[in-house]
C-alpha cells in the first residue's frame, strides 16, 4: 500500500521513464508535465511530450477487495484502488518540423509497450517522496482507447484546439486509509479441548507422499515443526519453504520419526510471514519425491524488553522503538498492534533491519497489550501453555 502522494509519484515516475526515450528520438526533448494550457515549448527547446493527468477512476474489482493482513473479527478501511488516465501531446516549436511531435509521440508509446509496468526502482529513483515503490501490486500502464468524441469533447473543455494525442492508464494505485482500525485479542480457546473442529484424510489416495499438516501452524524463531502426513518414509526427508516476497526456496534439515511425521527446525535467518511449505523425499537413486504444499506461518518474536514503558510528549503522542527477530525486510508490513489499535511502522531503511519505530498520536495512559504484526502474522501473545495473555507482553503509556 501506499500514502496520498502515490498519485504524483506515478506522474513523476511517467515523466522520467518517457524522458529517456524521446531524447533519443529528438535530442534535446524534454518531457514536461503541465495542464495543457501551459504546455508547449520553451525558448531554446525544439520540441517536448507533455504528461497530463486528465481524470481518475476507481478501480471496481479492488474496489470490493477486503484490506490486506486482515484478520477475522478485525475492522480496517480497505485501501483507495485508484486507476490514473494519461494524455500523451508531443509539441514542436513553429519553426520547427511540424512531424516532430509525432516522432516524439512514437518514441513514447513504444518505450511503454516495452516497459509496461513501473518498476520499484524506477518509483524510489523518481519519485523518493512517496512510498509507493512498497506497494506489492505492480502499477502498469497501458494503452486506453476513448472514444474520439470523447477526445475532442477533452480538447474543447480545455480550450484548445485537437491536437494529436496518445491516451493511457496507470493501473492500479493504492492510497491506505487513514483511519485506524481495530484488531481485538485473539480468542485463547475454541470448543471444550480448546483445538477446535478438525479433519484429515485417513489414507493416501496413491504412492506420491501426502502432506496433511504442519504444526504449529504459526511458529517462532527456533521452533520445532512437526509435519505429518503419509508416505514420509519413503526417503531421506528435508523440508523447503518459499515466500512470495523473501524468495526462496529456503532448504531446512529434518528427520524422520515414525508414524507418518517429519520433525525440522525453524531458524532466525528466516523471515516472519507467510510461508509455503513442502517435504522432499530423496531416493538411493538421487531421485526426489515432493509433497504438495502446505502453509506455514513464522511469526516475528519482540526481543525488546517488555514491557515498553514509554512518556507522552505534549502533543500527547508517544514514540515505540521495538527491536525483534527475524529481520524485517523492504517491501514487507509491519505494524505494532496496541491494544486493538494498529499502528504502522515508520519508513524503513533500504535494507533488512531488526530495529522498527512507530509514532502514536493521541495516545491515552494505561496498560495496553502489545502485539508486532508482520505480513499479516502476529508476534505471541499468549504463555507458554496458551492459556492466558502474557501479562509482560504490554505497553505502559504514562
Amino acid at each position: 500500500m501506499s500514502d496520498a502522494l502515490a498519485v504524483a509519484a506515478v506522474t513523476e515516475t511517467l515523466r522520467a521513464v518517457l524522458e529517456d526515450a524521446v531524447r533519443r528520438a529528438v535530442p534535446g526533448a524534454v518531457v514536461t508535465a503541465r495542464h495543457p494550457e501551459a504546455a508547449g515549448v520553451e525558448d531554446g527547446v525544439a520540441a517536448a511530450l507533455n504528461v497530463f493527468l486528465y481524470r481518475t477512476s476507481i478501480d471496481a474489482a479492488w474496489r470490493n477487495t477486503d484490506p490486506v493482513n486482515t484478520h477475522p473479527g478485525e475492522t480496517r478501511r480497505p485501501a483507495l484502488p485508484l486507476v490514473l488516465h494519461y494524455l500523451l501531446t508531443g509539441y514542436a516549436a513553429p519553426a520547427e518540423d511540424s512531424a516532430l511531435p509525432e516522432r516524439l509521440l512514437g518514441a513514447a508509446m513504444a518505450a511503454l509497450h516495452d516497459r509496461p509496468v513501473l518498476r520499484a526502482a524506477e518509483l524510489r529513483a523518481a519519485a523518493g517522496f512517496s512510498d509507493l515503490h512498497l506497494q506489492q501490486e505492480p502499477v502498469k500502464v497501458t494503452p486506453a482507447e476513448p472514444a474520439a468524441e470523447e477526445l475532442y469533447r477533452l480538447w474543447e473543455a480545455l480550450g484548445h484546439g485537437y491536437r494529436l494525442s496518445a491516451a493511457y492508464e496507470a493501473r492500479v494505485v493504492f492510497i491506505d486509509s487513514a483511519v485506524p482500525g481495530r484488531t481485538p485479542l485473539p480468542v485463547l480457546r475454541r470448543g471444550d479441548s480448546g483445538r477446535g473442529p478438525e479433519a484429515a484424510p485417513a489414507t493416501a489416495t496413491g504412492p506420491w507422499p501426502v502432506l496433511h499438516a504442519v504444526r504449529p501452524a504459526v511458529a517462532v524463531p527456533g521452533a520445532e515443526l512437526v509435519l505429518s502426513g503419509t508416505g514420509l518414509d519413503a526417503g531421506t526427508p528435508s523440508v523447503r519453504l518459499t515466500h512470495p516476497l523473501l524468495g526462496g526456496p529456503v532448504v531446512l534439515s529434518a528427520r524422520a520419526d515414525g508414524g507418518g511425521t517429519v520433525t525440522a527446525t525453524v531458524g532466525e535467518e528466516l523471515g516472519a510471514g507467510r510461508w509455503s511449505a513442502v517435504v522432499v523425499l530423496a531416493a538411493p537413486d538421487g531421485s526426489e519425491r515432493t509433497t504438495g504444499p502446505r502453509p506455514l506461518h513464522i511469526a516475528p518474536r519482540i526481543t525488546s524488553a517488555l514491557p515498553l514503558t514509554v512518556e507522552r510528549d505534549r502533543a500527547g503522542a508517544v514514540l515505540l522503538s521495538v527491536d525483534c527477530v527475524p529481520a524485517v525486510h523492504p517491501g514487507q508490513r509491519a505494524e505494532l498492534l496496541v491494544g486493538d489499535l494498529p499502528v504502522p511502522a515508520e519508513p524503513m531503511a533500504e535494507r533488512a533491519t531488526r530495529k522498527l519505530r512507530f509514532r502514536l498520536d493521541g495516545a491515552r495512559p494505561g496498560r495496553y497489550p502489545v502485539r508486532l504484526r508482520v505480513d499479516g502474522v502476529d508476534s505471541p501473545l499468549t504463555d507458554e501453555r496458551a492459556e492466558r495473555f502474557d501479562p509482560e507482553a504490554a505497553v505502559v503509556i504514562t
